[in-house]
């Protein structure tokens, strides 16, 4: 799973963005929520690639148009791109198309439009657009489901498109990120996703410093401590403080478990996890993760604490975030991915609970509509996204200067100018979804892309079996509604310890297993079979 957390993040922002991911009901797939990598200085652009009408009034291939020194000197292209917002269209949304295109007019002959929409309304728009044939030529569907695009025809198969103007797109799918490989559906690629600014995945407890210290202990941020040496963590810390609640759980409105982030690895291959799971590394064999002695287990935990006082007892009902409650005392901790990217605040050590790994990426990302009059041009500024960290820099963060200041180059530090924040900013862009994230500015110190490089190499040196595989649930889509309704009843009141386990437990298993759960997990299982086959 790959991560990009993208600012400093406001709680209210990160309420909007969980509540968002909740409704949406796909991929964890921003594990977090807010940063960036640093910019790479070597930068490659795209081929350009001229297009003109031909005599049947089809779109031909051209040769490219560029000077010796690498600028532009054909037609420039017209490129309509949406531009994903979480309700407000930034003020200086315009002044920032108007920089970008100083630099993709010359470079690639493409002058863009961006196309403000909030990615809550993009939902219905999207696939109306397309069906009443409105031109849009870049379009990102957030959190939506691909399967359902390519089955109803409104999105272009990409991979003649890459071939021809997207070299540095190819280069990066060679060197092994799943940016078009994830987003396969019957041997046609048809989107391409962001390079996170950090692959994998691995669980760990967020706890501040000051706790642990208080506890006798010696943060080993390599270790992995079990739920025993946590458990004896939360004693003493509810020892120390009696009203603080060690364990940081929120689990209002929870649609998807939490339990790899505590008691072990498992890889959900491209889905929800309640399709079916393979469990650890080395598994071939898709299981109902809530049936697994390991998740029985963690449940039992969980039990344990909420009976001991360490959960914090609203976690059901409450609308606070995690980081709310810890900034406010009310808890000492959350659980949440180990990434660096992760440890938003100095003061907080990572106490890794699971190893480090790398599991089957979902699929999403930028698609091309069939509605795209610019389907060539289109790619080269998708291309180009990638290739040039200025570029990709400028649509992510704004215009130096005005929406941020360098704070340290040698390790692409930034933050806002003096009396500008995230709320007076004219342009503060939360949704990550341009380009190369390892060549994007940081807000903090702590998510240097060393360290991301690091975490990134110990977990593609630990796949699981299911790394490339995307479980297609089209021809499940009733079942997996109804078990998302179980899932979404159940799950709260359990991965709170609020409930007696021997009732609730056995009620939520009979209920998954009549809303249809073995046969999705079967479906999957064949899925994954026959891709296995083909490898």
């Amino acid at each position: 799973m790959g991560y990009q957390i993208l600012s400093k993040g406001e709680d209210s922002m990160k309420k909007k963005i969980a509540v968002f991911a909740a409704l949406a009901m796909l991929i964890g797939s921003l594990a977090g929520c807010t940063s960036a990598g640093g910019p790479d200085a070597q930068e490659s652009t795209a081929q350009g690639v001229t297009t003109q009408a031909g005599t049947d009034g089809e779109k031909t291939t051209a040769a490219p148009e560029e000077t010796t020194q690498g600028e532009w000197t054909g037609e420039v292209d017209h490129v309509i791109m949406t531009y994903l917002t979480l309700g407000n269209t930034p003020a200086d949304l315009q002044a920032v198309q108007d920089a970008v295109n100083e630099i993709t007019a010359k470079k690639i002959g493409v002058e863009v439009e961006f196309k403000a929409i909030s990615a809550y309304d993009a939902f219905s728009q999207f696939p109306t657009w397309i069906a009443t044939g409105e031109t849009v030529d870049l379009m990102f569907p957030l959190l939506q489901d691909l399967n359902t695009y390519v089955s109803q025809g409104l999105i272009e198969p990409l991979d003649s498109l890459i071939a021809e103007n997207a070299p540095d797109i190819q280069q990066l799918t060679q060197e092994g990120f799943q940016i078009t490989t994830n987003n396969m559906i019957d041997g046609e690629t048809w989107a391409v996703s962001q390079v996170p600014n950090v692959f994998g995945m691995g669980g760990s407890y967020l706890i501040r410093s000051e706790y642990v210290k208080e506890a006798g202990i010696t943060h080993d941020p390599k270790k992995i401590y079990t739920l025993d040496e946590l458990t004896d963590l939360f004693a003493k810390m509810k020892e120390l403080h009696p009203d603080l609640y060690p364990c940081g759980l929120v689990s209002a409105n929870r649609t998807t478990s939490e339990f790899n982030y505590a008691n072990g690895i498992y890889d959900p291959l491209g889905a929800k996890a309640f399709t079916g799971v393979l469990m650890g590394t080395d598994s071939t064999q898709v299981v109902n993760l809530f049936e697994t002695e390991e998740y029985k287990e963690y449940l039992q935990y969980l039990r344990k604490w909420y009976e001991a006082g360490y959960i914090y007892p609203d976690a059901t009902t409450t609308d606070a975030t995690n980081v709310s409650l810890l900034n406010s005392g009310v808890t000492a901790g959350y659980f949440m991915a180990s990434a660096p990217v992760q440890k938003i605040y100095e003061d907080l050590d990572q106490l890794r609970l699971t190893e480090i790994y790398l599991g089957a990426q979902g699929a999403g990302g930028w698609v091309i509509p069939i509605t795209s009059k610019e389907p060539e041009a289109a790619m080269r500024f998708l291309n180009l996204m990638y290739a040039d960290s200025d570029l990709a820099n400028l649509i992510q963060w704004g215009i130096e200067g005005k929406h941020y200041v360098v704070v340290d180059e040698s390790i692409n530090l930034i933050g806002f100018p003096e009396g500008v924040d995230a709320g007076t900013s004219g342009y503060y862009n939360t949704l990550g979804l341009y380009g190369d994230f390892r060549k994007s500015f940081i807000w903090n110190e702590a998510w240097t892309q060393d360290k991301n490089d690091a975490y990134t190499a110990e977990a593609m040196a630990n796949p699981t079996q299911g790394v490339g595989f995307v479980y297609n649930p089209e021809s499940q889509s009733t079942r997996i509604t109804a078990i998302q309704a179980v899932v979404a009843q159940y799950l709260p009141s359990l991965e709170s310890g609020s409930v007696d386990l021997d009732t609730y437990y056995p009620e939520f298993i009979d209920a998954l297993k009549a809303a249809g759960v073995d046969e999705v997990i079967a479906d999957k299982q064949q899925q994954f079979d026959e891709w296995r086959a083909k490898q």
